[in-house]
């Protein structure tokens, strides 16, 4: 598979986004808020009518808000996470993972309030192809006395390759296939009629190691100079009006600010599989949402910011929510889910916001 690198772009068919910073003002917005109380709220979809569908991901539950002000749960699955929820035709899709010594990962269906039906086994795929498992991980650069000097629980980090793991973690239907972002198996995931197959890895994301980064990253100061190659972690996947694929990613490693801002979009060519990095300088991308006309928003959850580029125009802020989740676009209007993160887990107080631009 080819990999190539372009300049932060992200070329849509009916126009261009550039996603490279957070300096640029806010646009503005009115938030009304869907839905409160909820439980680390990272995965949303709306259908047509306006009726939210959201995961409260660590308590394994996914609820519906609407229509009107009735809200209900559909599933719960204990000892389990629910996210990467979708809706298309009145069917909503999610996905479910159990970590643990006896790891789980499936993809899901349910439609108006049946049982839920799964559709592939996600951690038996995982197992049998491991689709990153030759791509290689870990610092290079770094001469041979340098290595001697880091913590022995460490050195297995400096060279590895991808592991047997999954997270599905983000979903997108189109043309009767589900895309799955599966955030621990560094890979798109395409499945249809039950079949999973694989769209693409992500590559490595090399970051240069400073004296900040070493201590950040528990590594001796004599690792400055050398180069981090940390997983591409996909968390979002979205359909393009070109047809592509398009994916949020942020570095696997340690989340810290002194890291600096690694995260980005890919464009992932279906026709190929070619994957293309358009944007950089992102901080924690974890939410895609893109118009037809090429419009994009993107948050990001420890920014605590939701991005916005119209067609041929600067990024700007549209709105700043704190530990903004999930992003969905509908009739104009921008949800978001505020995920409190870094709440009360005996009170919790998750949002479902919805954002319609300021006039002007």
């Amino acid at each position: 598979m080819q990999r190539r690198t372009r300049p932060a772009v992200l070329a849509l068919a009916a126009g261009a986004v550039t996603l490279s910073g957070l300096a640029a003002p806010a646009s503005g917005a009115t938030a009304e808020e869907i839905g409160d109380g909820l439980v680390a709220p990272l995965s949303l979809a709306v259908d047509d009518d306006g009726t939210v569908f959201v995961a409260q991901n660590f308590a394994g539950v996914l609820t519906q808000l609407g229509p009107g002000s009735s809200r209900k749960d559909l599933v719960t699955a204990e000892g389990q996470e629910v996210g990467g929820v979708s809706v298309s035709d009145g069917v909503v899709t999610y996905v479910t993972t159990a970590m643990g010594p006896e790891p789980a990962a499936a993809l899901w269906t349910v439609e108006n309030g049946g049982d839920p039906v799964q559709v592939a086994d996600l951690w038996g795929y995982e197992q049998e192809v491991n689709p990153d498992g030759s791509t290689r991980y870990g610092v290079k650069g770094m001469n041979r006395s340098c290595r001697r000097k880091v913590d022995r629980e460490l050195r297995p980090l400096l060279k590895y390759s991808g592991v047997v793991e999954s997270h599905p973690y983000a979903t997108h239907v189109a043309g009767g296939t589900t895309y799955v972002a599966d955030a621990a198996g560094n890979s798109i995931l395409a499945v249809t009629d039950g079949e999973v197959s694989t769209v693409a890895t992500l590559p490595p994301v090399r970051i240069d190691i400073t004296k900040r980064r070493a201590k950040v990253m528990g590594l001796p100061g004599c690792a400055k100079g050398s180069t981090y190659k940390a997983e591409g972690v996909p968390t979002d996947v979205e359909m393009g009006p070109d047809g592509n694929l398009y994916v949020t990613s942020l570095p696997g490693g340690p989340e810290d600010a002194r890291m600096g801002a690694n995260g980005g979009v890919y464009r992932i060519e279906l026709a190929t599989g070619d994957v293309t990095r358009y944007a950089g300088g992102l901080v924690s991308p974890v939410g895609l949402a893109i118009g037809p006309d090429g419009t994009a928003y993107v948050s990001m959850l420890f920014a605590s910011v939701v991005m916005e580029q119209k067609f041929l125009q600067e990024p700007t802020v549209f709105a700043e929510v704190p530990f903004p989740g999930d992003v969905e676009l509908v009739d104009g209007q921008v949800y978001v889910t505020e995920t409190d993160l870094m709440g009360d887990p005996a009170a919790p107080a998750g949002r479902v916001l919805r954002l319609t631009p300021d006039a002007g």
